[in-house]
């Protein structure tokens, strides 16, 4: 009985969270910053990215691979008008921000926010797909686990597509990597205060960075592996020697 009592507090006190952040208005996009469009969704909607400098070394910040994750997309706005009014400062540097890579799953989350299930209606393409679940690595299988709750408790089968890339929003997001030569990736997720980083010294060093800053704690290969992760963006930028 007390169990129950505790998860429905837990459950009550996510759901008004969501509730309040949903208030919080995304940002327009900053005029005249540089749009491309990178290809389609499922359903025929259009994925941009944004371009800000022109700096030798690329780096993509990718958002809402699960399209319940729309506290991402403020956070990418945001982003979004800090480094274009700071553009100076990174002379070095090329910045993508794809602040929306689920697009048909981020539609749908905001049609039905669902708070009451712990938001998760969107999180899939309009396939069904997992799209962090979807990219052509070694350890891709049509099935896989999503970890979620506290300590990562919880546990669902997720269905990955029908082979790795097998969809367009995981083929516009890895041929537009190749394409610009982006050599550092972040992805962007919703919960948990976690930190998964490449398995090179830089993703190393911005993820040790990153901890200090904001308390978040990293994830060690064994402890990621334990999850039963698969078919994942950080491993394919692992196979393909991008700092992730």
């Amino acid at each position: 009985m007390q169990g129950k009592i505790k998860q429905y507090i837990g459950k009550t006190f996510r759901a008004g969270r969501g509730m309040v952040h949903s208030m919080e208005k995304v940002l327009p996009l900053p005029t005249g910053v540089n749009r491309q469009e990178i290809g389609l969704s499922t359903l025929g909607k259009q994925i941009y990215s944004y371009k800000i400098g022109s700096g030798n070394l690329k780096v993509g910040l990718v958002f809402a691979i699960h399209g319940n994750e729309v506290g991402t997309v403020k956070l990418a706005r945001r982003l979004l008008h800090y480094l274009y009014s700071h553009t100076s400062d990174f002379n070095n540097l090329t910045v993508f921000i794809v602040p929306i890579l689920n697009v048909d799953g981020y539609d749908a989350a905001l049609s039905n926010p669902d708070y009451w299930n712990g938001g998760r209606f969107g999180r899939f393409n309009n396939n069904n797909v997992d799209l962090n679940r979807n990219f052509d690595v070694a350890s891709f299988v049509n099935e896989s686990t999503w970890s979620f709750g506290k300590n990562y408790s919880e546990k669902m089968t997720v269905f990955c597509g029908q082979n790795g890339n097998s969809e367009p929003e995981t083929k516009a997001i890895t041929s537009f990597i190749e394409k610009e030569n982006v050599k550092m990736i972040y992805s962007f997720h919703n919960s948990g205060e976690d930190l998964l980083p490449g398995q090179d010294q830089i993703s190393k060093e911005v993820a040790n960075i990153f901890s200090k800053v904001t308390g978040y704690e990293i994830l060690s290969n064994n402890e990621w592996l334990n999850l039963k992760q698969s078919g994942t963006l950080k491993e394919w930028c692992d196979d393909k020697g991008i700092s992730f």
